[in-house]
């Protein structure tokens, strides 16, 4: 059969399912309820004025991998900075969230090894564990009796892992990370959080572990990424010195690619800064998530909250999703319907993030929206 023509039946089958998706250019005058940048530092004015002042000190592009000669005083600063923020001996700063989950999964285990995952782990996590040798278990979502039972059945010569978000990306939860952590310890198992969503958040800004009051260890690892509450650009690893020095030899997804540019990393470590200095942002955003919340309780708008800038209100129909969410547009609010594959099949959503520069009126404007949306649909 023809190449192209394949592709055509393909796509073809994708928009007959609600599940063809393209990439668009919102006009700025939209209130985004979709962006990850929970704290409004996509845009500092502070960071900005910082880099009008540093550019000609700074490289464009890093001009090669961090092992030739890519590797850039700025990088180590935010590295430093980041392992401090996040009370860790070492870091290492990488190009992406996916870079980070793919490549620190496969070098870290070896086909002796048994890998243990959240059956809503985030994509990259997923692929991380099929691009490594590690025999897969697949534990219910947040589900540590499920968790605690597949391990005990387990029987292997190698390592155990647990890999898991710690706020979970399409539904807004937390991992319950005291009771992992107390499984972790009882059968030696090391743990792999994903903190994306969590960094910036929860645990007075520095994530899952400290959200329950933990501190980390040598078997915990800290990932998370630089473009959600940093308002940035790449991801980091966050862990011990061995840990990190091994993953420097031996992660390829860090071997084998260009160093994220100075540029981009001077911008991370001026936010990282912001974030710690200004508590007051994460603060409103979840107090914001709440009202938004509660406003939405009122109208009997029944949106899932666990006290994260993430809600969902679950509609189950990819074509009611991708309804509401263009009739919220026609009134120039932006929430984006999220479809399989993202979700699980029956999961149809939209997705609700909060941000710093989001006000009550905001949030007010989209529940009266919301409402009037949903009371009119008929299917």
């Amino acid at each position: 059969m023809n190449f192209s023509k394949l592709l055509k039946q393909k796509l073809d089958r994708i928009k007959e399912n609600n599940l063809y998706r393209n990439r668009c250019i919102l006009p700025d005058d939209l209130i985004d309820f979709s962006s990850n940048d929970y704290l409004a530092l996509k845009d500092s004015k502070e960071t900005k004025e910082k880099l009008c002042l540093n550019i000609e000190k700074l490289s464009l592009g890093s001009g090669a991998s961090s092992l030739i000669s890519g590797y850039k005083d700025v990088q180590k600063q935010l590295e430093e900075e980041l392992s401090k923020f996040k009370e860790t001996e070492s870091c290492l700063v990488v190009g992406s969230g996916y870079l980070a989950n793919t490549g620190l999964i496969q070098a870290i285990t070896s086909q002796e090894d048994i890998v243990f995952s959240d059956q809503l782990n985030h994509a990259s996590i997923i692929d991380g564990i099929r691009l490594s040798k590690a025999k897969k278990v697949i534990y219910r979502h947040n589900d540590m009796n499920d968790l605690e039972d597949k391990i005990k059945k387990e029987k292997n010569r190698g390592l155990k892992f647990i890999i898991t978000d710690g706020v979970f990306s399409m539904e807004g939860d937390v991992v319950p990370f005291d009771q992992l952590k107390t499984i972790a310890d009882r059968y030696n198992a090391v743990i792999i959080v994903d903190d994306a969503h969590a960094t910036g958040i929860i645990g007075e800004g520095k994530g899952t572990v400290f959200h329950f009051g933990l501190k980390p260890d040598e078997n915990i690892i800290q990932v998370g990424t630089l473009s959600k509450a940093l308002g940035s650009y790449g991801a980091f690893i966050c862990g011990s010195n061995i840990l990190i020095d091994y993953l420097i030899n031996r992660m390829r997804t860090q071997i084998f690619s260009t160093a994220l540019s100075p540029v981009q990393n001077f911008i991370s470590l001026s936010n990282l800064k912001i974030i710690q200095r200004e508590p007051f942002r994460r603060e409103k955003v979840l107090k914001l998530s709440e009202y938004l919340y509660k406003q939405a309780k009122k109208e009997r708008i029944n949106l899932n909250f666990y006290g994260t800038p993430i809600l969902t209100l679950i509609v189950g129909d990819e074509k009611k999703a991708l309804h509401i969410r263009d009739k919220l547009l026609e009134n120039r609010l932006f929430v984006q319907a999220i479809r399989p594959p993202t979700v699980p099949e029956g999961s149809a959503r939209l997705r609700i993030t909060i941000s710093y520069k989001h006000s009550d009126n905001d949030i007010n404007l989209l529940v009266k929206f919301l409402k009037e949306i949903l009371e009119n649909y008929h299917g």
